[in-house]
């Protein structure tokens, strides 16, 4: 009888966090013990990269273990494809005009294989399959509406592979504001108190400052979305111990994405921090491509801006950490740990101050690609305290499933890096919303090479001696044939990955 078939496996999933966030890789503020004592019992990755710079493409990577030119999610506002979901119109003009007869009736997620292998399968939070940007333009139906209607609030049917769904809509305080979606529906039953408390101070910050997605919340932190998540995740946890059946349970956290917005009694701590110096971006500009060059002259923040949003990220971190700890708790409590594979992992980074700038952007910067990875094995399972080789989020699917000893899906494109970890060269692929300006990036154990297929324009950096990739190497002659070798290798691996299921329909 195969024992790792029957491990319990927890994701927890942050939304816009970066490498640099952690206690464990170097974080002084955030308070992290809980997420770095579970670095402390598994393997932390050094060098895990998204496979795409922004949340729904890199999220469809992680779920489905493709990269983005064979899943097809291309940027925000595109669904994962399921042909008969319901969260999108099956007669929208993608459905209608662009897939046919021979298509995959779903790209399968890695929940989906789990509960073909006997799984119960719980999705808690923020999974984001579904679009909530640019629905109107792509002809789809948003998930805000969808989520309005009194039949989401149980979900009977598999949803993206999914059983069980308690789910958070937006993002800092404004899930707290909205009454649909299983977060907003019961704040708004439970706690009228708050809701009125929110629109009173988004009112006094509307007054103070233009910009309204940065302020301390009202909501207490017990009662915000994270710990609300925690609650959730330990009922679930509880319901599941007297069952036979293992259990993947997938927690999809929406902080420290912007708004920054961290509960007022939670966050006062961090408001004397030192915030570390920022680059200047005039020393940048004229060495990245001309996206990347517009980007920074575009998102140009004020200092005060940035170090207020600096500090509230680190009350957001910390936050998350106090819900991972609760939910880790019950798992000893419940004497479920030692048999639980847990993964801490995010989507993609955030700025938050590198070139003077905040957010996310369709542009490999290290900062949005470079995310958080730990990954906490059972107790018979051996890994390694640090992995430092290049690991996508795209090579997740492949390396959980070699540790549960079950066969690699057949659409997933990434490694086991255990196995093949060596010589593994991930790929992010990061495309505006209209798919130009498409820029796909292959990464080795050092470098990061970057070519832009409607300019030309190449990017080298040596992310090892230059993390803030000041120095672009691409057009140095002593450089120049390496760069035609990874110019070579990423084209093959993007059109390898196009091809596998849609990319012969010319969909992508």
């Amino acid at each position: 009888m195969n024992k790792n078939r029957n491990k319990n496996v927890v994701i927890l999933f942050t939304d816009q966090q970066r490498y640099d966030s952690l206690g464990c890789n170097g974080n002084i503020h955030a308070e992290t013990e809980n997420i770095d004592r579970l670095a402390q019992d598994g393997c932390n990755f050094t060098r895990h990269l998204a496979a795409n710079s922004v949340c729904m493409p890199s999220r469809a990577s992680f779920l489905t273990g493709m990269y983005v030119p064979g899943h097809g999610v291309s940027s925000n506002g595109i669904p994962l494809w399921r042909r008969d979901n319901g969260c999108q119109d099956p007669n929208n003009w993608i459905a209608e005009h662009i897939f046919g007869e021979g298509v995959p009736d779903k790209i399968p997620t890695m929940a989906d294989y789990l509960l073909e292998e006997g799984y119960q399968t719980a999705m808690l939070g923020k999974l984001h399959t579904e679009p909530s940007l640019a629905d109107k333009s792509y002809g789809f139906r948003s998930c805000y509406d969808r989520w309005k209607e009194p039949e989401t609030e149980d979900i009977t049917d598999s949803y993206y592979g999914f059983t069980y769904v308690k789910n958070v809509l937006g993002h800092g305080e404004a899930p707290c504001e909205y009454d649909h979606g299983h977060y907003g529906r019961w704040l708004h039953k439970n706690h009228p108190e708050v809701i009125e408390a929110i629109k009173e101070r988004r009112m006094e910050a509307g007054k103070k400052r233009p910009n309204m997605d940065m302020y301390l919340s009202k909501v207490p932190s017990e009662l915000h979305n994270s710990m609300w998540l925690a609650d959730e995740a330990c009922s679930y946890i509880d319901s599941h111990k007297e069952k036979d059946k293992p259990m993947f349970l997938f927690v999809g956290f929406p902080d420290p994405h912007h708004d920054f917005t961290p509960p007022e009694d939670f966050a006062e701590r961090f408001l004397d921090i030192d915030v570390p110096e920022f680059s200047n971006p005039g020393e940048i500009l004229g060495r990245k491509t001309k996206g990347a060059d517009a980007f920074i002259k575009a998102n140009h923040a004020a200092k005060d801006d940035i170090e207020r949003a600096y500090k509230y990220t680190q009350a957001s971190v910390s936050l998350v950490d106090k819900a991972v700890g609760k939910i880790i708790n019950k798992l000893k409590a419940d004497n479920l740990y030692d048999d639980t594979i847990i993964i801490f992992t995010a989507d993609h980074g955030e700025m938050l101050g590198d070139y003077e700038t905040l957010y996310k952007t369709d542009q490999p910067f290290y900062s949005l690609i470079h995310i958080p990875f730990i990954l906490k094995p059972a107790k018979e399972q051996e890994l390694p305290l640090i992995y430092t080789g290049p690991m996508s989020n795209v090579d997740v699917l492949p390396t959980l499933f070699a540790m549960l000893n079950l066969k690699k899906p057949q659409y997933a494109q990434g490694v086991d890096v255990f196995k093949e970890g060596e010589g593994n060269m991930p790929m992010s692929t990061c495309y505006n919303l209209g798919g130009r300006n498409r820029n796909i990036s292959i990464y080795d154990a050092s470098y990061r090479y970057t070519y832009v297929t409607d300019t030309g324009e190449e990017e080298l950096y040596n992310q090892v001696l230059d993390p803030h990739e000041y120095n672009n190497l691409a057009h140095q002659p002593m450089y120049r044939s390496f760069c035609e070798q990874m110019k070579f290798k990423v084209m093959k691996k993007h059109l390898e990955c196009e091809h596998q299921v849609f990319g012969h329909y010319g969909v992508w």
